[in-house]
């Protein structure tokens, strides 16, 4: 330990509260002074230990800083020999003292450097914080001991006092003296012209003031304060006094945007919610009037033919009005079903190379007659024959059907729709424009959305859900392209653009698209054929029809019955079965799983198909897991079940081959 001999002891005992030595890391080497007899600490057992650290000096953050500041300058040469460290010294646990603090460096014994750090009873800071106490009693808030600083600015004598916390806030030695330059000195410079004019606002004003703002320390921090006070005026109007607190509130101001934050969050949910509600509630209603429109019509021609006769011509009109609107019907709901479907990830995609140019024009062609119907230009152009692309025929050409019909749908007689295909770089680009109704500017950001319907009397006219714009948006995302629309406005027409990657290969690669075969008058002679339906006219329609092609059938109308004739020895085995999916009881699944487990020669191998209004894919599957061969969604199109009938006989023939 470092020494002191008896001369330099008594000195050093009368000038100095503390005094000692550091190393030149600033660890306490020996450590001295009356100072220590009002602690309860013996200064020897702190050899060793970092000076800055000391428990003496933990009276704040900013007494540690300048601690460590001091010795720190003193051993590189950057302190000044007159330089002292005004801050507070703790006594004990409710007790401080203020003390000036210098540090100066010297040569050790074997030429190593060392630090002298001498303290005295800072008289100036006493006599600071015996004024600011005399006016205590102007002061708006709390004191010290809440962590809050306090001020007084007498603008008369031009002097500014504060407390040991307030410079602290402000980052300056806890008994240097305040001024308004060094508070602006660490405010944060987006805040600092705010701070100077709402400090010369209540100067001028006589007039309170609560204000936040930022301030940067040293180190790099950042702390929001609150600074609120008011200034007084003289008689003649002119700045008397400021008093003021101020506190540190970065926790609260935090916790407070994230409050804000939180409660936008909610807000713009809760809209959100109200605005989707409302849509759907339109949705709802609107879905109620479409399906209700055409059955209007059904139900209306089918009363006519049942109670009164008709001539041919009359009759020809009400079997035609009939089967036009059920196929409206069947699009509304297959629709419905494949806007659920694309909008939970439900659809399956078979991905493959195609021409873009020739799936672009089978689409444009399947619209031609309509368009023709409606007297509308139809015009198509493409700067290209070969436009490759990875995706699913079926679906990509749904999606541009879509906007195809969306364009003649709101093109009125006598004006006019295009598409054209162009190629750009690794994109190409399908434009489908019309000269038609066009689009709200309000109504266009949604224009994509699921149930977002626009102008009710508007899609009420044109017929359909509105959802087709839905739908192809969601299937072009799938096939990692985008669909985009633009209109000058209402009446003014507008444009829809595809935009999809293209993908190598040559025109050759592309296997050509044929509409599946379909025979007209195929013949079901020779089969025989059990329906199983607990629906009695869907069960007469489809025998008659079945009966018409010339099979012999059976009928059942439940699963019990169905199996009642299985079991019958003396009945004929059935060729083929057709059962409904959903029936009382015991349903279709449960009636084809019986069955596949009967022996082959009492009908377990029987080729079946499942007829149901269920659409989805995981219905499907089901079907064929419990034992079906094939599927098909009602309401059935005569001659694919025709096609599917055929396809079983088949199948079972190819199996009794076996």
């Amino acid at each position: 330990m470092e020494g002191f001999d008896e001369t330099s002891t008594a000195i050093f005992e009368r000038s100095f509260d503390l005094y000692g030595v550091l190393d030149d890391e600033g660890n306490i080497l020996d450590l001295r002074g009356r100072i220590f007899g009002k602690t309860s600490a013996q200064p020897e057992l702190l050899v060793r230990q970092p000076f800055a650290e000391s428990v003496f000096w933990q009276t704040s953050e900013a007494n540690v800083r300048a601690v460590e500041k001091g010795w720190s300058d003193a051993a590189t040469g950057k302190a000044r020999s007159d330089s002292h460290i005004r801050l507070d010294f703790r006594i004990s646990a409710d007790e401080k003292l203020p003390l000036e603090l210098s540090f100066s460096v010297f040569e050790g014994k074997e030429g190593e450097k060392r630090i002298f750090v001498s303290a005295r009873t800072s008289a100036d800071s006493s006599r600071l914080i015996d004024s600011f106490r005399k006016r205590s009693d102007e002061l708006i808030l709390a004191a010290e001991e809440a962590d809050i600083g306090l001020w007084y600015w007498d603008h008369i004598r031009e002097q500014l006092y504060s407390t040991p916390t307030c410079n602290e806030i402000f980052d300056i030695p806890a008994y240097d003296e305040l001024s308004y330059e060094k508070v602006l000195a660490v405010v944060h410079p987006d805040d600092r012209n705010f701070v100077e004019r709402f400090f010369d606002e209540t100067r001028r004003d006589g007039s309170r003031y609560e204000e936040e703002f930022r301030v940067v320390y040293s180190d790099g921090r950042i702390e929001w304060v609150c600074a609120e006070g008011r200034s007084y005026l003289e008689s003649n109007g002119k700045p008397e006094r400021m008093v003021g607190v101020v506190q540190r509130v970065t926790e609260k101001k935090i916790a407070a945007e994230e409050l804000d934050r939180v409660h936008e969050r909610e807000r713009r949910a809760r809209d959100e919610a109200e605005i989707a509600n409302r849509a759907k509630d339109f949705f709802l209603a609107f879905v109620s009037h479409e399906l209700r429109s055409p059955l209007n019509a059904i139900l209306g021609w089918s009363r006519i033919l049942q109670a009164r006769e008709v001539d041919d011509p009359t009759r020809k009109k009400a079997y035609e009005t009939i089967e036009k609107n059920a196929n409206i019907q069947t699009k509304l709901i297959n629709d419905l079903v494949d806007s659920t479907r694309v909008a939970t990830g439900k659809i399956k995609l078979e991905y493959r190379k195609l021409n873009l140019i020739d799936l672009v024009k089978s689409s444009f062609e399947a619209q031609r007659p309509i368009a023709e119907t409606h007297g509308i230009a139809y015009e198509f152009k493409t700067d290209t024959d070969t436009a490759p692309v990875f995706g699913d025929y079926g679906r990509l050409q749904q999606a541009l059907g879509n906007l195809l019909s969306n364009a003649i749908k709101f093109t009125p007689s006598g004006g006019s729709v295009s598409v054209s295909v162009s190629s750009k770089e690794e994109k190409v680009v399908v434009a489908v424009e019309d000269s038609g109704q066009g689009i709200d500017p309000i109504e266009l950001p949604d224009i994509f959305k699921q149930y977002a319907q626009g102008d009710a009397e508007r899609v009420r006219k044109s017929g359909g859900l509105g959802l087709g714009l839905s739908i192809a948006n969601i299937l072009i995302t799938k096939h990692g392209g985008r669909v985009t629309a633009e209109s000058p406005g209402l009446g003014r027409g507008s444009r829809f653009e595809v935009t999809l990657p293209l993908t190598t290969g040559s025109a050759t690669d592309f296997p050509v698209e044929v509409a599946p075969e379909r025979e007209t008058g195929k013949r079901l002679d020779g089969f025989d054929i059990l329906i199983v339906e607990d629906d009695p006219d869907s069960r007469e329609v489809l025998q008659l029809f079945l009966e018409q092609s010339g099979a012999s059938v059976r009928s059942a109308d439940s699963a019990r019955s169905a199996m009642n004739l299985f079991s019958d020895v003396r009945a004929k085995r059935p060729d083929i079965l057709i059962s409904d999916l959903a029936m009382p009881d015991e349903d279709g699944y449960s009636l084809i799983s019986r069955i596949r487990q009967l022996p082959p020669e009492k009908g377990g191998h029987i080729p079946a198909l499942a007829l149901s209004a269920f659409a989805s894919a995981e219905s499907r599957q089901k079907a064929f897991d419990a034992g079906f061969h094939r599927y098909l969604t009602k309401p059935f199109e005569p001659g694919l079940i025709v096609d599917q009938v055929v396809a079983l006989r088949k199948l079972g023939e190819g199996e009794n081959s076996d």
